[in-house]
């Protein structure tokens, strides 16, 4: 009854009908996704293409990273104010991001960016730190090679992904294509150790937040504690697991770029029952699409009501992202 519930509130959307269909098919389709981003910024998706087994693959050489030798994973530490590399456990709080007080999250992740950043462009005064070379631990051939395939698919994804948002915003389905061209997404490679001890009061998995970007896309693994939202009430409901389904949600950017249209809505991950806290880690790939640095990120044409202005003046993505750090730069996890 729970996962019925949630699927009405969280549809589950096959893209094929959009990525292969007809014109009214595509139409039907960009029509649920306007109205769920409308509502709650959440959907599942089917149909993508990407294989059961390359996200398995990548579940898997991720394991044997994070359960393997400290010195390994110190080796790639990414240093302070950088992106890409491994992020050690009990180092951050995304509960910090939105100014509250938390304990660190129980969680380790590595990350990696744009897998080519040779062209000029990415090199260019600020746009330089969101373009930053990637880091990988010798001796681990196999876990470069799958994340690196990986990334790839969901970078296409995410194009497609973004055409199906134009047309459901009613612009030309190009819209966003040379926006995003240049992107700086970046993918999160997420592990959450089970849990050998009780947390401490107020500590989570991953806590309270919204993303920033234009849109996430999850792939989570099927074990306990995982992705809640906030419903149309307020009240956190949980993300059924779907297999074979990602799991896509609006960021801060993209509620902005359509003047509020659609919504970022605030999500965590919760701790797993106490009973089976202690059996096995949970998993989940998050890649953040963030549009090129100097895209202007601007109210969509249609998204303003005649005779109104916008709700936000425009921006460009890069200093976005530049604001959005600044922000939490003095928000720290609380460690008490």
């Amino acid at each position: 009854m729970e996962t019925t519930k949630a699927l009405e509130i969280i549809p589950a959307v096959d893209i094929d009908s959009f990525l292969n269909g007809t014109e009214a098919e595509k139409n039907d389709v960009a029509r649920l996704v306007d109205k769920t981003n409308r509502e709650v910024g959440f959907l599942l998706i089917t149909g993508h293409g990407i294989p059961q087994e390359m996200i398995d693959d990548v579940f898997a050489v991720s394991r044997t990273f994070f359960e393997g030798p400290g010195e390994t994973k110190q080796a790639v530490m990414a240093p302070a104010g950088e992106q890409q590399g491994y992020h050690g456990l009990g180092l951050s709080g995304l509960a910090a991001k939105e100014g509250n007080e938390a304990p660190p999250d129980l969680r380790e992740y590595f990350m990696t960016g744009r897998l080519d950043v040779s062209a000029p462009y990415f090199h260019e005064g600020d746009a330089s730190k969101y373009y930053r070379p990637n880091r990988f631990p010798d001796g681990m051939d196999a876990f470069r090679t799958k994340i690196e395939a990986y990334y790839t698919a969901v970078e296409t994804l995410g194009q497609r992904l973004m055409q199906l948002f134009a047309r459901a915003l009613d612009v030309e389905e190009t819209f966003f294509d040379d926006k995003i061209d240049r992107h700086f997404g970046i993918l999160s490679s997420i592990y959450y150790p089970a849990q050998l001890e009780a947390p401490k009061p107020g500590q989570l998995r991953a806590g309270a937040h919204t993303d920033y970007g234009a849109l996430t896309i999850l792939a989570p693994s099927n074990a306990p504690g995982g992705l809640e939202v906030k419903d149309l009430s307020g009240e956190w409901v949980s993300v059924p697991y779907m297999p074979g389904a990602f799991v896509i949600n609006i960021g801060d950017m993209m509620q902005r770029w359509t003047n509020q249209r659609w919504k970022s809505n605030s999500h965590r991950v919760v701790n797993p029952p106490e009973a089976v806290a202690h059996v096995g880690p949970r998993q989940s790939l998050a890649y953040f699409l963030h549009p090129n640095f100097d895209t202007e990120v601007s109210a969509i044409p249609g998204t303003v009501a005649k005779g109104a202005d916008p709700l936000h003046p425009s921006i460009l993505a890069g200093a976005y992202m530049s604001e959005k750090e600044d922000a939490i730069a003095t928000a720290r996890p609380k460690r008490a």
